[in-house]
């Protein structure tokens, strides 16, 4: 769940926060950049890795259940609203007005809209491969180990 700011704990920003966000712990702005959870999770090595927003909810459940039935390290962002915290702090609106936002400013995986218009949000699997997953590699090793090979 990326909701761009530490809301439960009383509103700090976050590494997702962006630069020019305001929180508690940034009452004047945050100057971090922030980092892009699809490309940390590339270059961590998950082998499925998708983005979705909470207003698209129907992509939410079938991105959800392919991450569960994928067989490997799986990264899945959900970007969805703090109109507590974030919204109020940064002048976003209520929760309606903060989904609405998704539904506006996000699109699919190589859109023609992001084409014309590069600040979109991607949404979509961006990455689905296979590769032997770790613990069954891990347990191989430990076969292994106890024959005395």
């Amino acid at each position: 769940m990326n909701n761009r700011i530490y809301g439960m704990t009383g509103g700090q920003f976050s590494p997702l926060s962006g630069p020019g966000i305001r929180a508690t712990t940034a009452p004047f702005a945050n100057i971090d950049y922030s980092f892009d959870v699809v490309e940390l999770a590339k270059a961590a090595g998950a082998t499925f890795v998708a983005r979705t927003s909470s207003y698209h909810v129907q992509q939410i459940a079938d991105i959800i259940k392919k991450a569960i039935l994928h067989e490997g390290f799986s990264v899945v962002e959900i970007l969805s609203q703090c109109p507590t915290y974030f919204g109020r702090k940064n002048k976003a609106g209520d929760a309606v007005d903060m989904v609405r936002w998704f539904k506006e400013n996000t699109t699919s995986i190589g859109s023609k809209a992001k084409q014309e218009n590069p600040d979109l949000i991607e949404r979509g699997i961006f990455v689905q491969t296979d590769r032997a997953e770790y613990c069954s590699e891990y347990d191989k090793i430990v076969e292994k180990a106890m024959k005395g090979n």
